[in-house]
């Protein structure tokens, strides 16, 4: 039966697979049934999880449905049924639960709930149509979803039972009641009466806090209609009528205004009242009391160390609206009209009036420093217990004098880390609330690529604070492509390795007065996403976060619009940090979608509001390095604005300082801060540079923000901070590889110079000591040299040679290297040590032939894939001259056994401790290496084949040549040639010192440092060529006969002995630069009685006679004191247990807990305990760790 009183009789269908109950959009139409459209569509899916051809949801019709007797007024969404009318779904059938006879094919309603009303009938399918009169049921204007409603309402009022509601709801159940006595200590139990419950149902007094309701002159007063309430509302909106007009919170009104009145259930399942405000606010005179400063709050617990938090029962409630006021906030229920006589939830002031009246009530408290108070919440904090438990006391005696109450349930005591405000405090430090993510590990395994797309959804908001992102991810993302569907173990691992990833809280730091700040925005089609960072000693730490998502109608907004968007509600969010920072704050996002907003334009009102907002901050935008999804086509289009709001004359909106001209543009990172460091250095330069400037010696220039440069070369005041970090840029980091001295100081002077530049990179990297500990040491060597002939092309000769035997990473366990002799260029190529000459032929091919062409000779040793009879008829066809070592005479290959050298000493640096992740790292390697200038020919490898250097986003860029074709193939020429020249004089140099001399013995005393040579050491580490060299230092204890030393070594290096040759000692050279020395080791902690110091990383696993060790990496400690400890050690230790399960995450294959935990797909975790034997109570304490150790 519709609202125009026409009636059908259909066929329906029960469906309990169905969610919610439809109709089918062709009946609609045939009918001429009248729709009402949603907020927004909404998909359907069908059994299979295909997308139903109908299309999503985006109307829906009310009418009464009658089966037999029985009748209700339904809401029924449009969409395609098939041959059916109309089927009824799940919720209808959980809420009157028929009981239906499958054998008779009848349906008996004799379960219904009260709400619905009904005496039990049997219905049965051959039951005949009876007359039906819908005026017994409908009231004139009567709806389930009413459509004047606001959005927010009508959701609060009909999705009171959504999964998120449930899960609350049986959380609270689980949640364990204690008493006041459990909770509050007992040397508080005289202020029992400040937590009664009984004594806040009084009516508070006047006071001179009282809430004032000033309307704006002239405003038109509001009113509203009645919503229509459920049996169960109608029950709590009589008690809490009755209730309050007991207590003389409210009475009957006769207000000529009024706002309206409904529920929301709150986490144990109850309804809260709520008085819907939003209309009297729009006309209520704003107070601007100011609320207090998240970063005052922060600064002031620096030094505590007990805290207190207290919450006051009911808070608003406390406070009495002032005499005159009250009819302005009157609420309209089905009952009447009624108006409160104290503060409610809702009101615009509220906040403003509360936090007056604490910071008068607290005042001295608060002036002393251990009192702070946001609304209704009270934090004390203290140094000492003492002093604690006495201001603890004062602050419970002020809540009497002034009779405010305390929920004993939600309130804290004399902790040394609480929950305030959405962060965990502790001494000195903040920390992001773990609880805030930490849903996500329940997050279910995908079944289908939409769950999957889901899941990837939502994690993409998360990236930027994820290392490696798309690398964990890729195994997810490749399946929702259009391939087959096929979840296995890799698939399994990076959906744990996400989770985890999120679950894990940073620490975030706390906010600094005078520091900069950087606030990065994103926006995507249905959420915006930002996280704060302050820029503290140098690094950049996140302060705080926040993911949002949009609304029906900001999901409608244009792109450009979407990026403001994700702006304002970052400012609005982080204001109290951002508005009057000491210095302009700088926004990362895609400003190039806000370039829409510099042209004069017409605005609507939502922009002309956006654009006047921000002129109340001091910022910089800057593009976000990394960033893909840049919209060009979008911003040339100007968006089409609603009639009526073209109310705004042209204008241009954000102001030109806010944006860095194009043609000036820089990407932000470590190159800006530096010439920001330049800069402001300037008045600290070298006497010699200064003198250069006044007489205006050629090569120097000096620009207009103080920037010198000495033939193009950036020079760098005296500030050795600043000119260390440079060094530390190109020789320690992993673009750099800790090349040596000459490639280090090619590689800083190919854009920074300073005098005495040569003598602080030697320095530098003397005091080095992964290059200590990594690097090989060259013996001595009696043949003499015979270099080949240079040639006099680009890859006209290359060298071929394989590292083999390597740990296997992605598949592969060797490395194949080719190397071009006249530019020294080189190609590193991941591949198999049973390589055959037919895979080298097609490898070849892959790599070498398609980029470089074919080469006249190739060089390499006996290997058998090199010299097999198939590669002999193809060198012959293709014109190749094949070149082989001697035996035993690798030295033919001399300039590929270097190259590999090189190679494995970059590899032996940055891999993983058991090196299977050298697959990786090896197309860095390769460009590190191709990019350092060669002493024989004067350039890197790089140079020599493109005529420029690679710009590797940490250097300033340099001025673009503008030159012709002929030019720039002219200069490449003469290049080449100057490169030739110089590797001839080079092989006459080598050849001419090569095997000069022997070093001298070296005399050492008791107390030096040296390290040991790892020739005759045995570690855990899979692979001896890409292991350390040597390992220590080690001190020196005394000599013991004419060459040998006892060494102080570590008691865990079991199997290692203290006197050693003088042969296996190399001298330690100690740091030169602040950066480089080891920082002072942390306090030991004490476990079992022993010192220990807190565990930077697990490196390694290993079972020994049943038990499980795990090789613990020592926080500031070297690697000589790095050992073993059984897994039940590991984890008395401070967060063990996080980075055993990130160990494990890492490396799958790893000797592990006997415990797998199997991704649930439905309900309650998998656990599989799998004893290997007839366990001791300590083998089963390390078989079992802390569940969920392995998801």
């Amino acid at each position: 039966m519709l609202d125009d009183r026409r009636s059908f009789s259909v066929q329906a269908l029960l469906d309990s697979g169905c969610t919610g109950s439809s109709i089918d959009v062709d009946f609609v139409r045939r009918n001429h049934i009248p729709t009402r459209k949603l907020p927004r569509p909404i998909p359907v899916y069908n059994a299979d999880n295909t997308l139903n051809k109908g299309g999503p949801i985006s109307e829906y019709v009310e009418g009464i449905v009658r089966i037999g007797d029985h009748s209700e007024r339904m809401t029924l969404a449009v969409t395609s049924l098939g041959k059916s009318d109309i089927f009824i779904g799940y919720e209808w059938l959980r809420f009157h639960n028929p009981e239906i006879d499958w054998h008779s094919q009848t349906i008996k309603f004799d379960r219904c709930p009260d709400q619905c009303g009904y005496q039990a009938r049997m219905v049965s399918p051959d039951d005949d149509d009876e007359p039906y009169d819908p005026s017994a049921h409908l009231e004139p204007g009567e709806s389930i979803l009413a459509v004047d409603m606001a959005p927010r309402i009508s959701h609060h009022i009909r999705a009171r039972s959504t999964a998120a509601q449930q899960i609350a709801e049986e959380q609270h159940k689980q949640k364990e009641q204690r008493t006041f006595e459990e909770i509050v200590p007992p040397h508080y139990h005289d202020f029992k009466d400040v937590f009664d419950k009984e004594s806040f149902d009084e009516l508070p007094e006047h006071r001179p806090w009282d809430h004032a309701i000033e309307l704006i002159p002239g405003a038109k007063l509001t009113d509203c209609k009645v919503y229509p309430l459920s049996p169960e509302e109608q029950k709590q909106l009589d008690e809490f009528l009755e209730e309050n007009l007991r207590s003389g919170r409210i009475r009957p009104s006769k207000s000529p205004m009024a706002s309206p009145f409904f529920f929301v259930k709150k986490k144990d399942g109850k309804l809260r009242p709520v008085q819907d405000y939003c209309k009297l606010n729009d006309i209520t005179v704003k107070n601007r009391y100011p609320l207090p400063l998240v970063q005052d709050l922060i600064n002031k617990l620096k030094r505590a160390r007990y805290f207190t938090k207290l919450d006051i029962r009911w808070g608003y409630n406390n406070v009495r609206i002032r005499p005159g006021d009250e009819w302005k906030a009157a609420f309209r229920t089905n009952r009447g009209l009624f108006e409160p006589l104290v503060m409610f939830f809702g009101l615009t002031n509220s906040p403003a009036t509360f936090q007056s009246m604490m910071n008068d009530l607290f005042r001295n408290l608060i002036n002393r420093g251990v009192v702070i108070i946001y609304l209704d919440d009270i934090l004390i904090f203290t140094r000492t217990l003492e002093e604690h438990r006495r201001v603890v006391r004062e602050v419970l005696q002020i809540l009497r004098e002034n009779k405010l109450y305390l929920k004993d349930e939600k309130c804290e005591f004399e902790r040394t880390k609480i929950e305030y405000l959405g962060m965990i405090i502790s001494e000195g430090r903040v920390a992001m609330d773990p609880a805030k993510v930490a849903g996500i590990r329940e997050w279910p395994v995908p079944c289908c690529k939409r769950e999957l797309q889901s899941f990837l959804g939502f994690t993409n908001f998360y990236r930027r604070f994820i290392r490696d992102y798309g690398d964990i991810a890729k195994p997810l993302t490749a399946l929702t492509g259009n391939i087959e569907w096929h979840w296995g173990p890799t698939q399994a691992q990076a959906f744990a390795a996400l989770k985890s990833a999120i679950c894990s809280a940073p620490v975030l730091a706390i906010p600094t007065d005078n520091d900069p700040y950087r606030l990065e925005c994103d926006a995507s089609n249905y959420a915006v996403g930002a996280v704060l960072s302050q820029r503290q000693d140098g690094v950049w730490h996140p302060i705080a976060f926040l993911s949002k998502a949009m609304s029906s109608t900001e999901r409608n907004y244009e792109i450009y619009d979407k990026e403001l968007l994700a702006i304002m509600t970052a400012l609005d969010e982080f204001r109290h940090y951002l508005m009057g920072a000491a210095q302009p704050f700088e926004i990362w996002t895609d400003h190039k979608n806000l370039e829409y907003y510099r042209k004069p334009q017409k605005l609507n009102r939502r922009q002309a509001r956006w654009v006047s907002e921000l002129a109340n901050y001091q910022f910089t935008l800057h593009h976000k390095p990394g960033k893909t999804n840049i919209k060009s086509d979008l911003l040339s289009r100007r968006a089409d604005h609603d009639r009526g709001d073209n109310d705004n004359a042209d204008v241009v909106v954000l102001k030109d300082e806010w944006f860095q001209r194009v043609t000036e543009y820089r990407l932000e990172g470590e190159e800006e801060d530096i010439l920001r460091r330049i800069r402001r250095n300037r008045g600290n330069r070298d006497r010699t540079v200064e003198k250069a400037l006044a007489c205006k010696e050629p090569g120097w220039k000096e620009d207009e923000e103080g920037l010198v440069t000495w033939k193009g070369r950036l020079y760098v005041p005296k500030d050795r901070h600043l000119r260390e970090r440079i060094i530390r840029m190109n020789h320690d980091s992993v673009s750099a590889g800790h090349p040596g001295r000459y490639k280090t100081q090619e590689l800083v002077t190919r854009d920074y110079w300073w005098p005495r530049l040569q003598g602080d990179i030697r320095r530098y990297i003397e005091g080095c000591e992964v290059c200590q500990r990594t690097k090989a040491r060259h013996g001595k060597i009696n043949a003499p040299l015979h270099p080949h002939d240079v040639p006099t092309e680009n890859w006209e000769v290359i060298s071929i040679d394989m590292v083999g035997a390597l740990p296997e990473s992605e598949g592969y366990d060797a490395i194949l290297n080719v190397v071009d002799l006249r530019s020294k260029q080189l190609i590193a190529i991941p591949c198999n040590v049973e390589l055959s000459a037919e895979g080298w032929a097609q490898l070849f091919f892959q790599h070498v032939y398609r980029r470089k062409g074919l080469p006249r000779k190739v060089i390499s040793d006996r290997g058998p894939q090199f010299v097999s009879r198939f590669l002999k008829a193809l060198y012959e066809l293709l014109g190749i001259k094949g070149n082989p070592s001697t035996p035993y005479h690798p030295q033919t290959d001399g300039q590929t056994e270097r190259v590999n050298q090189e190679i494995e000493q970059y590899l032996r640096i940055f891999i993983n401790h058991r090196q299977n992740d050298w697959v990786r790292w090896l197309p860095i390697a390769e460009f590190c290496y191709n990019d350092r200038v060669h002493a024989s020919t004067g350039y890197s490898p790089f140079y020599l084949n493109s005529g420029r250097h690679p710009w590797k986003g940490t250097t300033p860029r340099r001025p673009v040549r503008n030159e012709t074709a002929q030019e720039f193939v002219d200069r490449v020429n003469r290049i080449r040639e100057e490169a030739a020249s110089a590797m001839r004089a080079a092989q006459e140099q080598m050849k001419r010192f090569h095997d000069r001399r022997r070093g001298e013995p070296r005399e050492y005393q008791p107390g030096d440092r040296v390290w040991l040579e790892g020739v005759h050491i045995k570690t855990d580490r899979p692979m001896k060529k890409l292991d350390d060299k040597r390992y220590g230092p080690f001190k020196i204890v005394q000599k013991v006969g004419a060459s040998a030393y006892r060494l102080a070594i570590p008691r865990t290096w079991r199997g290692v002995h203290p006197v050693v040759n003088e042969s296996l000692l190399t001298p330690y050279v100690p740091p030169a630069f602040p950066s480089q020395a080891r920082p002072d080791p942390p306090p030991p902690i004490v476990v079992d009685g022993l010192e220990r110091w807190d565990i930077e990383e697990i490196v390694n696993s290993k079972r020994e006679r049943g038990r499980l060790y795990y090789h613990i990496r020592w926080k500031d400690r070297p690697r000589s004191e790095w050992q073993w400890l059984t897994a039940a050690e590991t984890r008395k230790y401070p967060g063990a247990i996080d980075l055993i399960a990130t160990f494990h995450r890492d490396h799958p294959t790893a000797p592990r807990p006997l415990v797998i935990r199997l991704p649930p797909r439905h309900n309650a975790p998998l656990t599989i305990r799998i004893p290997p034997r007839p366990a001791s109570s300590s083998d089963r304490e390390d078989a079992i760790l802390r569940e969920g150790v392995m998801s």
